[in-house]
C-alpha cells in the first residue's frame, strides 16, 4: 500500500532548508531579520514544497484573521473601484485580505454590514459612512476596533481619518471661474441627507462667500450620485426663471449628467453654461467636452487608509489617534 503524501509543514520546510522552525517563521512572518542567504534557502524550500501556512492556527496564535472590511458607498462608481485597488494592494503585500461591502448610503445596509463584518472578526473596519454618523458607526464596531473613517470628519469620536482638502480645490474652482467673469454659481449635491454632498455644498459656500460672491437657495439641487440624478438635477436648474451660469456637481458623474441635459435644452457646454465635477475618474477625459473637475485622490486615500488601519492594528487603541489630510486640486479641461 502506498504512503499518503503528507503535506508540508513549516517543520518539513525548515529540514529542507538546515534551520530551525522558529527561522522560518521569522522568515515568512518577516518581523525578525534573516540573512538574505538564509532567507534565500528557506524560500526555495518553501516553492519546492508548495507550503502555504495554516491561516487558521495562524489567527489562533496571534488573536487577528488578518482580514480587514472596506465599506464603500458605490461600488458601481468608478471612483470606489480606485479606491478598493489602492487599499488592496496595500493590505496584500502584509498578507492581509480584505472584504468589500458596498452600502448605497443607506442606513439600515450601512449597520447591517457593519454588524456583520465586525461578527466574522475583522482585525480593522475602514468605512466611509454616509448615513451613519462617526459617534454611530463607534458604537456598532465596539471601543476598540481598530476603525479608519474617510471623507467624512469624525469629530471627537475615537477613530483614525483620512481626509481631503475639499476647500483648497473648491477655491480653485471659483477663482478658476471669477477670473472669466463667471459669478453666478449653482450646485447640484448628492442626497440631501448624505455626509459628502452636505459637506461639499457647505465648504463651496464658504468658499464663494470669501470670494465675494454666493449660491442662493434656488440655485442649488439635490439629487443621487449618478448620472441619471445629474441629468434631472441640471434640467430643473435650467428651468429657472433666472438660470446659473455655471453648475458645480458633487461628483463627476452627477456632472455628465448635466452636461447631457444642458445640450437637451439647446444650450452648449462651457459657452452658456459651465459644468465643474468632482473626483475625476477616467470616464471625466472621455466625455465631450472633456470635463473640468477637482481631482479627488482616489489611489491616495485607498493607500493612505490601508497603511493607517494596518498602524493602527500594530500599535492598538490607546495610541494618538491620525488625521490625515489630503491635497485636491482643479484640473481643468473643457467643460469650464
Amino acid at each position: 500500500m502506498s504512503r499518503r503524501l503528507e503535506r508540508p509543514s513549516i517543520g518539513s520546510v525548515a529540514a529542507a532548508a538546515g534551520v530551525s522552525r522558529t527561522t522560518v517563521s521569522h522568515a515568512l512572518s518577516g518581523k525578525r531579520s534573516v540573512s538574505a542567504e538564509t532567507r534565500r534557502r528557506i524560500m526555495e524550500a518553501v516553492e519546492e514544497q508548495n507550503y502555504r501556512p495554516n491561516m487558521v492556527a495562524k489567527s489562533l496564535r496571534s488573536q487577528r484573521t488578518h482580514s480587514v472590511a472596506l465599506l464603500l458607498v458605490d461600488i458601481a462608481n468608478p471612483y470606489y473601484p480606485a479606491v478598493a485597488r489602492a487599499v488592496h494592494d496595500v493590505l496584500a503585500a502584509e498578507g492581509y485580505v480584505s472584504f468589500i461591502g458596498n452600502t448605497d448610503g443607506d442606513a439600515r445596509t450601512e449597520r447591517m454590514l457593519l454588524e456583520e463584518m465586525v461578527a466574522r472578526g475583522v482585525d480593522g473596519v475602514v468605512m466611509q459612512p454616509m448615513a451613519l454618523s462617526a459617534a454611530e458607526v463607534r458604537q456598532i464596531a465596539g471601543p476598540t476596533m481598530p476603525l479608519v473613517i474617510t471623507t467624512a470628519h469624525p469629530g471627537d469620536v475615537p477613530a483614525d481619518s483620512v481626509l481631503t482638502d475639499d476647500f483648497q480645490g473648491l477655491s480653485e474652482v471659483v477663482d478658476h471661474l471669477t477670473r472669466q467673469g463667471i459669478r453666478d454659481l449653482g450646485f447640484i449635491a448628492g442626497p440631501r441627507d448624505t455626509a459628502t454632498g452636505s459637506m461639499r455644498l457647505a465648504t463651496y459656500r464658504a468658499v464663494a462667500a470669501a470670494a465675494g460672491t454666493e449660491v442662493p437657495e434656488h440655485w442649488i439641487e439635490y439629487a443621487p450620485f449618478g448620472r441619471e440624478g445629474g441629468a434631472a438635477a441640471a434640467a430643473r436648474l435650467l428651468a429657472r426663471a433666472e438660470p446659473p451660469r455655471a453648475i458645480l456637481c458633487a461628483n463627476d458623474l452627477i456632472a455628465i449628467g448635466a452636461m447631457q441635459s444642458v445640450r437637451e435644452a439647446g444650450l452648449r457646454v462651457p459657452e452658456d453654461v459651465a459644468i465643474v465635477g468632482f473626483d475625476d475618474i477616467e470616464t471625466a477625459e472621455l466625455v465631450t467636452p472633456r470635463l473640468t473637475t477637482v481631482v479627488n485622490p482616489a489611489s491616495a486615500i485607498g493607500d493612505t487608509c490601508a497603511r493607517t488601519i494596518l498602524w493602527r492594528v500594530e500599535n492598538g487603541p490607546d495610541a494618538p489617534y491620525r488625521r490625515v489630510v489630503l491635497p485636491t486640486n482643479l484640473v481643468v479641461r473643457q467643460s469650464a
